[in-house]
């Protein structure tokens, strides 16, 4: 028994319709070309037409141009899947139970031919799951220096924050945070000024004076029963450790300070978080942390 290859052209008529050509090999070299099937257009033409408008590269892919010609195309549509791909459904017509669907890199597809990445088929009505989305992607194009860090970088290859926000000291000088909670509320927060990092301190609220339970505590008694805890995060504020603790009740927006402990001194070093000192934190110059790398 020999190996068959299968693969196919396909190539539009000027009324809309389009012929798909299958050919076959084997491990000799022999070809053999089936019978040339062409598939009328359908009423209007459109979803077929706007598909290829959109998406050309399925010209080149002979498993999306077979169940289009077997199963129809009454509509298809797009969902994201992650920051560089979708995932393009093709709902049939009533010849078929199934709804083809494949993962489509974003690129320009009359220049890049190569953009399917794979082919698929799914239930009527069910959809693929996505990526989750990156928490970080938004940091890494508005602080790319902040990414680059080598103590934000490890923060995040053994924290994982999942989500990131700044704060402005001046029109210059920004703190930026990263917050991770998992067994423990734990706060990465790098000085940028004038667009270069300056320091970096590492926080843990399990060696501040006030953690994050007690923190809410003290805060919920400033507001009603009603009010909604909307954020969270702790600032470096004129030498102290600061939890800034946000409600929102009604239309009414409030920020609680909750004063947490000094502050560790400017170059302070420590191993790790879990010989932080009474402060909490890590704080390394970025100058110390480029040395240390190189």
């Amino acid at each position: 028994m020999h190996d068959i290859d299968s693969s196919g052209q396909v190539s539009f008529n000027p009324d809309g319709s389009f012929t798909v050509i299958r050919t076959e090999s084997d491990e000799r070299g022999a070809t053999a070309a089936e019978p040339t099937q062409t598939l009328p257009p359908a009423p209007g033409g459109d979803p077929l037409m706007e598909l290829r408008g959109a998406h050309p590269n399925i010209e080149r892919n002979a498993e999306i141009m077979e169940y289009i010609r077997t199963c129809g195309l009454s509509s298809w549509y797009e969902r994201p899947y992650n920051a560089t791909c979708r995932y393009v459904y093709l709902a049939p017509g009533t010849s078929c139970s199934q709804t083809l669907v494949y993962l489509n890199r974003d690129v320009n597809e009359r220049e890049d031919h190569d953009s399917i990445v794979w082919v698929g088929l799914v239930d009527r009505g069910e959809e693929l799951p996505v990526e989750a989305s990156d928490p970080l992607a938004s940091l890494s194009v508005r602080y790319p220096r902040v990414m680059e860090n080598p103590a934000v970088e490890a923060f995040v290859r053994e924290d994982r924050p999942e989500r990131w926000g700044e704060v402005f000291e001046n029109e210059t000088t920004v703190q930026v945070y990263l917050i991770a909670e998992n067994v423990t509320f734990r706060e990465l927060i790098a000085t940028v000024e004038s667009g270069a990092v300056t320091g970096v301190t590492a926080l843990d609220e399990r060696h501040l004076a006030i953690n994050k339970t007690e923190a809410l505590a003290i805060a919920g008694e400033d507001v009603s029963p009603a009010a909604q805890l909307v954020d969270i995060h702790l600032r470096l504020k004129d030498g102290r450790v600061v939890w800034m603790v946000s409600y929102t009740d009604g239309p009414v927006y409030t920020s609680i300070p909750v004063d947490a402990g000094e502050a560790p001194a400017p170059g302070e070093k420590v191993s790790g978080f879990a010989a932080a000192t009474a402060a909490g934190a890590l704080l390394v110059p970025a100058t110390a942390l480029h040395w240390r790398r190189r």
